[in-house]
């Protein structure tokens, strides 16, 4: 007889090997090659899903530059995803960084939101198979999300992302968490919280914590910036844990949500490529009109038909 914790292993290995599509012929061994970034989690990571039967799973989201990778990288506590300045980036991209802390592993996914500075140069196409992509290899769900904006004004982009990803995405089925970086120099550092323009401008958002941090190192006063980053990391960390489900809230890919998903893209970027009906073969046939090739409409029909 199989046991629990070697079917739990079973089970979840599947599903890695389907999501980075790994042919079925591939051993087990194989399959955590190719998922594991770092070698050295091996052994953390199966006793975790024997365990479990799952790796927590942190959405983290922002536009490009608000610093995502900078967050990632603390709450890492190790360089593992890449920063650039100039970086770009279509909304829906992503990169899954695997990470531990306190005994646990997790999975922080860094995805791109909607980008002011990205209109006129993202294609429709593009845009549906990036989206089209995101739902099928985040069908595992996620604990929870982070919202990542740079200390200031709230701007209509961070409130189009939060209604993209978390109302209609998401359907406000798991803890949504706030970070606002660039605060060390408030004192403390969660003054940009209290201010009641601030307050005001977050009335309508439904974070379950807010959290004020840095993540600037280096330079004449690195030692103070040390102190600080190792705050933030802790409030970040101790909110996620706090706030998390217990397992990943699974992505409900059903049509509907496809087309709010689809048509809040449209209206951002001015695409005049709404999905104005509510019948799939007829949306297919839609999209084929539009010019999107056979092999995105085979996945759209196989991951949400």
């Amino acid at each position: 007889m199989v046991s629990v914790e070697i079917e739990r292993r079973r089970q979840f290995l599947l599903q890695i090997a389907q999501e980075l599509d790994i042919t079925s012929e591939a051993t087990s061994d194989e399959i955590v090659e190719l998922y594991l970034q770092n070698p050295r989690f091996s052994a953390k990571f199966l006793k975790q899903i024997e365990r479990t039967g799952n790796i927590n799973r942190v959405l983290v989201i922002g536009q490009t530059g608000v610093g995502k990778s900078s967050l990632i990288n603390l709450m890492a506590g190790e360089h593992v995803a890449p920063m650039s300045d100039s970086a770009v980036g279509c909304t829906f991209d992503f990169n899954v960084y695997q990470v531990e802390y306190n005994e646990e592993m997790y999975e922080l996914i860094d995805t791109i939101g909607l980008n002011e500075g990205s209109k006129g140069t993202v294609t429709h196409k593009d845009a549906l198979k990036k989206l089209v992509r995101f739902i099928k290899q985040n069908k595992r769900g996620f604990n929870c999300v982070i919202f990542v904006m740079a200390k200031g004004r709230v701007f209509d982009s961070f409130e189009k992302n939060y209604y993209l990803f978390y109302k209609s995405l998401l359907k406000e089925d798991i803890p949504a968490l706030l970070y606002v970086g660039h605060c060390e120099n408030d004192v403390p550092m969660s003054a940009w919280l209290n201010n009641s323009t601030n307050v005001e401008a977050l009335a309508s958002f439904a974070f379950a914590e807010k959290i004020c941090g840095t993540t600037l190192e280096g330079g004449y006063f690195g030692d103070q910036l040390k102190i600080l980053r190792e705050e933030t990391r802790v409030k970040m960390w101790s909110a996620v844990m706090a706030k998390m489900l217990d397992t990943p809230r699974k992505v409900d890919a059903d049509l509907n949500m496809f087309k709010q998903v689809w048509n809040s893209i449209c209206d951002f970027f001015g695409f005049n490529k709404k999905f104005l009906t509510d019948q799939f073969h007829a949306f297919i046939a839609y999209l084929k009109s539009l010019g999107v090739d056979d092999e995105t409409l085979e996945e759209i029909n196989s991951e949400l038909h």
